[in-house]
């Protein structure tokens, strides 16, 4: 899998509190959540760019699927009422999809196919989607994009600061 330098998502311990709580109460399925912030592009003076995703609010998500081996919700409707909803209530950007597996930060194939049908989507919210799994026993955390219509892998910094905007 491709890993793509130029794209970083920071994550406040504030945020992992809350992702690790709604794993636990989505236990035993899988956890489901989205993640508000805002994207920071840095240009690097040598005509590239970095850029930077900010966590600012975790809202766990209840599946209508119930599994622990499934995500998210079957109804895309709901899903965008919902991300509109917090994104207008909060004047912050749906950033990322959070879900946990039971073991692993791996996608699966289901997840690889859910990232691709939201990015092919044309709804503009879902192309610089940043895609989040987090294994629930061990609480470490992937963070993946859709780029040129490849996944690719991005680096996830844990960072001390409550409140990164």
């Amino acid at each position: 899998m491709r890993f793509e330098k130029d794209i970083v998502f920071y994550i406040s311990n504030n945020i992992v509190e809350k992702i690790n709580n709604c794993i636990k109460l989505a236990s035993p399925n899988e956890a489901n959540g989205f993640i508000l912030g805002y994207i920071q592009e840095v240009n690097n003076n040598n005509g590239d760019f970095n850029y930077n995703y900010y966590s600012v609010s975790f809202h766990c998500i209840e599946s209508n699927k119930g599994s622990t081996v499934s995500f998210l919700l079957d109804d895309d409707r709901k899903i965008l009422e919902l991300s509109d909803h917090l994104m207008k209530n909060e004047n912050l950007k749906l950033i990322a999809i959070l879900h946990s597996h039971p073991t692993g930060t791996t996608p699966s194939s289901t997840d690889k196919h859910s990232m691709k049908y939201y990015h092919n989507s044309g709804l503009k919210k879902f192309t610089h989607l940043i895609w989040i799994i987090v294994d629930s026993r061990k609480k470490e955390m992937n963070g993946f994009i859709y780029l040129r219509n490849k996944l690719t892998q991005i680096k996830l910094i844990l960072s001390t600061y409550e409140n990164l905007s």
